[in-house]
């Protein structure tokens, strides 16, 4: 997320205001072993297929930002959801290069579908302002239909402040509250997981956000090459694969709901830590698009984070604007998809 230890934060829930609700969350992991996952991942973790809906369709997108992770240690790190999810759709790992390379510029890039160039945030410290000239994905969509259902949540506040400006903002906006003796965030990215699991079971949302930190603290407190770095993107593998096994427990019980799940990061790590710079290493970049609408095996490198707005709008048949990004959806031109 950054480069700094995150604040004090409580939980933010925002319908039309801000409210405050507990979210409470299993400390299990939090000093886990550098080797060790640091919890058991559920069994209902092991997801299957994408469905396509029946009848009167209707869309709906998970949006999984994970920070700081560098797509190709998924391998390294034994991530099998990971891999398993890019291998049912398209995986695309491109480049960031040539823009700022911190959380707060990339997560607005990627929730607004501009770049830092446009929407002009350059580190992690934003107000509501850039979003009132760049609208957010949730603001276009609440925008184009209001009965839509629109939630984030994370476990970066900023991801709320984003998510909550406009004149249309999500109908909820949450920040898991740091949870005790969590050195490593293992057990509040769980909370996070845990909470959009009962939201899509609960209610099903036209489109989900969420955000989640714990690889990122590891590469900064251990670098991009080290075991704490692996056994981070192994655990977030595991919530991955929770809230994907989420998604399609509810298509199978709601069959006209017709799912997409994306993924994508913000930044990559240096081996012995911290972004923000141009390496191969801070600029790597990557999305995973899987649903009906996506061929699986589908390779690339020409879609980055700022394309996810472009995708999710196009999903969602609301009116993109003037966007930097594209939707995934469209044929490519490029050449190198295959």
């Amino acid at each position: 997320m950054c480069e700094m230890s995150a604040p004090a934060r409580v939980l933010v829930a925002l319908v039309t205001a801000l409210v405050t609700i507990p979210l409470v969350g299993s400390a299990a992991g939090s000093v886990a072993a550098f080797d060790d996952t640091g919890f058991t991942v559920d069994a209902g973790a092991a997801f299957g297929v994408p469905r396509r809906g029946v009848g009167e369709v209707v869309n709906k997108v998970v949006v999984i930002g994970i920070d700081g992770l560098m797509f190709d240690k998924a391998d390294v790190a034994q991530a099998p959801r990971l891999r398993r999810l890019a291998a049912q759709g398209l995986l695309s790992q491109g480049t960031v290069a040539g823009h700022i390379t911190i959380s707060g510029p990339s997560w607005a890039s990627a929730l607004t579908g501009v770049w830092d160039t446009e929407h002009g945030i350059t580190g992690n410290e934003f107000d509501a302002s850039p979003f009132l000239a760049h609208p957010s994905v949730f603001t276009r969509i609440e925008r184009a239909d209001s009965t839509r259902h629109t939630v984030s949540i994370g476990t970066w506040h900023q991801i709320a402040t984003i998510a909550a400006t406009g004149d249309r903002r999500a109908d909820l906006a949450l920040t898991t509250a740091p949870v005790v003796d969590d050195p490593d965030e293992s057990a509040t990215d769980a909370a996070t997981a845990t909470e959009v699991v009962s939201a899509i079971e609960r209610s099903g949302p036209d489109l989900v956000f969420t955000h989640l930190d714990q690889i990122d603290l590891a590469g900064h407190q251990h670098g991009g090459a080290s075991r704490a770095y692996l056994a981070a993107i192994r655990r977030v593998d595991g919530l991955v694969g929770q809230i994907v096994a989420a998604v399609d427990q509810r298509a199978h019980a709601h069959p006209r709901e017709q799912w997409t799940v994306l993924v994508t990061t913000d930044h990559g790590h240096l081996p012995t830590g911290g972004h923000g710079g141009q390496t191969p290493a801070e600029t790597a970049n990557f999305v995973i698009a899987r649903g009906p609408d996506f061929i699986p095996g589908t390779l690339s490198s020409a879609h980055t984070l700022v394309d996810l707005t472009p995708t999710v709008l196009d999903l969602l048949a609301a009116p993109p604007g003037r966007l930097d990004g594209h939707s995934i959806r469209a044929r490519p031109t490029s050449g190198d998809e295959r």
